[in-house]
């Protein structure tokens, strides 16, 4: 006879809770990327000796593709967890963290390129 391993139920809540984060996280890249591109954009008047616009596309580059690796991190470790019924609710969340950390990082050294 053998017995049977029991798996704990699914926790509904913290289900909920990660796809609400992932969601968020997505719309978050998606309006600091069109924020990124926008004020790029409207970058009239850019003087050699203080300025470096090649710079500050860079930053913001390396801000959204570092953005982008780390929330597939952590949807991936999210799911992971998920899947094997254990709590993901802070994988999540704090690849939401650092994906925001990643975006600021990127937007003041995009500003201190620019020189403002």
């Amino acid at each position: 006879m053998t017995v049977q391993e029991v798996k704990p139920p699914y926790l509904v809540w913290d289900i909920i809770i990660s796809v609400v984060v992932w969601l968020v996280t997505g719309a978050f890249i998606s309006i600091a990327s069109f924020a990124a591109i926008f004020g790029l954009a409207f970058l009239d008047y850019c003087p050699p000796q203080s300025c470096s616009s090649e710079a500050a596309v860079a930053c913001l580059f390396a801000a959204g593709a570092a953005s982008v690796v780390v929330a597939l991190a952590g949807f991936v470790g999210g799911l992971v967890r998920m899947l094997r019924r254990a709590s993901s609710w802070w994988i999540t969340l704090g690849a939401f963290v650092l994906c925001v950390a990643c975006w600021m990082v990127g937007f003041i050294s995009a500003w201190r390129a620019i020189g403002w």
